[in-house]
């Protein structure tokens, strides 16, 4: 294959959208993958792998639905439940690996130790990469890197005065499997986002007493909503993304209200539901409501058995305690200049390009938190990201680059405080659509297929909608928007409820 040589780090989901899109555009991938199997955090191993950040613990289910975490162009089958474990997550990313046949293009245990810009770079925009595989190293030049390696690389373990002390198990999210091992056991589990929800629910059923500490509570989303639709198929469509901020969120807070009392479950949020922490969980309304979760506030400090919290209450007996409390940013195998370790200081032009760089040839897939499904949003970041390393498509310069990622960090400080936040997943689809240039044409679907119109304005976001036309369309995208509720509804009906009715009627 003749082309520009284009180095992927990583064969997770990012890695492998981002092999595939090279392609399209004509580029030459060569992916590099730490372990011995494609799929990134979503291959489960009893054990943390080395060097190993985020991991995926037994009761892992997605907090997307199929047909809105799909790629593109690769539809789950039909008969793949609306909701997968980890484990149907990963065969289908290996599926997707076999049909468009990446696996050639994937180099096993091999550990990148550095990412540097050539001597030439001002000249030429190529990268010096160093590779250690089999206890050798050896240095290879790059005319573009593809960086999927994932965010989320260090556990983050807040400090309190006496954790030092405590005498029980002390452990992050990543390390965790199951709650099997806390059987009869007293377990703190700390934090409020989606890890946190799963693990004190499944802990729960093994534990004598699970307790959650939440700095300033959660918002609990259901994954079944009205009519035991996907609660993400009826929030994430075009139409809602266009009502003002504070309508979206009174709808989004009295759909999560409509399952869990998060005032008398002492889940309550001190922020608004933009602002806050989420939870994506079907069931820890009901532990807390026989008892086997308990909600506490913020911790105050560790006893050598004990924790107390900001509240006067304390438990003693404490077993151990399980810190859902995230991840430092980290890139470790490339300057701090050129992609940092911390949200306040990362300058990505639209999450992807290092904004101060002479030439862009380097892109960064996966450094963003959706609120909502990933897999689209890195998708597109991945095909934008190819368009633009094989210059068909343009970045403005380093000033407006520098501007637009001020301008958010801004942005981002007035409204939420920090830096890091979780971004909606339609906004940011539609802009990295346009500038691919595969963002549905509205006005011309209206003439040629009103109906198909209709079903992607006010339905919901599907991943197939950004191959109707443009750039790397694809044929069956809109049978794939046309069947997408039949999909989501055929697997669940193993029992043909009407049948048996009819069958019954016909007997007497």
């Amino acid at each position: 294959m003749e082309g520009k040589r284009i180095a992927v780090i990583g064969a997770g989901v990012c890695g492998l959208v981002s092999i595939k899109s090279c392609l399209e555009e004509g580029l030459e991938p060569v992916c590099y993958e730490l372990n011995s199997e494609l799929g990134g955090v979503w291959v489960y191993s009893n054990e943390l792998r080395p060097n190993q950040g985020s991991a995926v613990y037994d009761c892992l289910v997605t907090n997307s639905s199929k047909e809105m975490t799909c790629f593109s162009d690769f539809p789950f089958p039909r008969t793949t439940p609306p909701y997968l474990t980890h484990r149907l997550y990963l065969q289908y990313l290996r599926n997707y690996a076999d049909h468009f046949n990446l696996h050639p293009y994937i180099n096993f245990n091999c550990c990148v130790k550095d990412i540097r810009q050539a001597k030439d770079f001002a000249e030429t925009g190529q990268w010096e990469i160093t590779i250690q595989q089999g206890g050798t190293e050896r240095v290879e030049i790059f005319d573009g890197v593809m960086v999927c390696s994932g965010m989320f690389k260090d556990a983050r373990i807040p400090t309190y005065p006496g954790l030092d002390q405590f005498q029980g198990d002390v452990l992050h999210s990543n390390a965790f499997r199951n709650g099997s091992k806390y059987k009869d056991k007293t377990v703190l589990v700390v934090g409020g986002g989606h890890s946190a929800g799963d693990i004190s629910v499944d802990t729960s059923r093994h534990a004598n007493q699970v307790y959650l500490s939440m700095r300033k509570g959660t918002w609990v989303i259901p994954r079944t909503g009205l009519g035991c639709v996907p609660s993400d198929m009826l929030g994430n469509t075009r139409f809602t993304n266009l009502l003002p901020m504070a309508i979206r969120a009174f709808l989004v807070t009295t759909f999560a209200s409509l399952r869990v009392n998060h005032a008398k479950f002492g889940l309550q949020s001190e922020v608004p539901f933009f602002k806050g922490s989420q939870m994506v969980n079907d069931e820890i309304g009901n532990r807390i409501f026989c008892g086997k979760i308990k909600p506490k506030p913020v911790i105050s400090e560790f006893t050598k058995n004990g924790v107390k919290f900001e509240d006067g209450s304390e438990i003693n007996n404490l077993d151990a305690v399980i810190f859902a409390t995230g991840y430092h940013l980290g890139y470790k195998f490339i300057d701090n200049s050129i992609i940092a370790d911390s949200h306040d200081e990362l300058e990505l032009y639209k999450y992807v390009f290092p904004a101060r760089l002479k030439h862009s040839t380097l892109a960064v897939v996966g450094c963003v938190a959706i609120l909502g499904a990933n897999v689209p949003v890195y998708e597109l970041q991945a095909r934008w990201a190819a368009r633009v390393l094989a210059k068909k498509a343009k970045l403005p310069g380093p000033t407006e680059r520098v501007f637009e990622v001020r301008g958010r960090r801004k942005r981002l400080r007035e409204n939420h405080g920090r830096c890091k936040t979780y971004v909606p997943p339609v906004p940011i689809q539609e802009d990295y659509a346009n500038e691919i240039g595969v963002r549905p044409n509205f006005t011309k679907l209206l003439v040629t297929n009103p109906s198909l119109a209709f079903k992607c304005f006010f339905g919901p976001t599907y991943p197939t909608s950004y191959r109707l036309h443009g750039p790397g369309s694809w044929h069956g995208a809109k049978k794939a928007i046309l069947d997408a509720w039949d999909n989501v509804i055929y697997p669940t009906k193993t029992r043909d409820v009407a049948k048996e009715t009819r069958d019954r009627k016909s007997v007497v």
